[in-house]
């Protein structure tokens, strides 16, 4: 049986080079469907696709290992990414930034997230309140965009690819029932 800091130490560099993969592939959706994208330089959308996986990690960590050893794992995810994403900056990127906008970011939305028990609406229901809805408007909210549809398309894009991410490229499940 692997511990859950060995456990978060596999996951923390997957997470980072998955996140990275998934910014990238919307930034490039969205230039080509709606010709709107975040703002050159800024890593915030990274930052916050991270920390978006980071807190599914914390929730399935949850469900198969109860609280104390979530706590392990969690506190443990939180250097793993952060050793591995600050080893990928440019020259140009301040570490102590990076380090700083990582831990705000996590800190404030892990209390945010827990607000949104369903991560999608069962069918039927509204997206409002739901975790990816709410994590989507996020993302929106980071672009120079106001048209509503390009809303709808990150909830259904980040729904489709999150799914992909977390049990194909990350298996995360996999990862934690070890």
């Amino acid at each position: 049986m692997t511990s859950e800091m060995q456990k978060a130490d596999l996951l923390g560099p997957r997470l980072v080079d998955g996140g990275t993969e998934m910014t990238m592939v919307l930034m490039e959706e969205l230039a080509k469907r709606y010709n709107v994208g975040f703002r050159e330089g800024d890593i915030t959308p990274l930052i916050e696709v991270i920390v978006f996986y980071m807190h599914l990690a914390d929730r399935v960590a949850f469900a198969y290992s109860g609280a104390s050893k979530r706590n392990v794992f969690c506190d443990q995810l939180v250097l793993a990414v952060l050793e591995k994403l600050l080893r990928g900056l440019s020259e140009e990127t301040s570490a102590e930034g990076v380090r700083e906008a990582l831990l705000e970011t996590y800190n404030r939305r892990q209390i945010e997230y827990a607000n949104y028990k369903a991560l999608a609406p069962k069918k039927g229901e509204p997206l409002k309140g739901t975790l990816g809805w709410e994590f989507s408007k996020i993302l929106f909210g980071l672009l120079d965009d106001q048209n509503p549809a390009t809303l709808v398309f990150l909830d259904v894009f980040l729904a489709k690819y999150s799914k992909v991410m977390l049990n194909d490229v990350l298996k995360i499940e996999e990862v934690l029932q070890s």
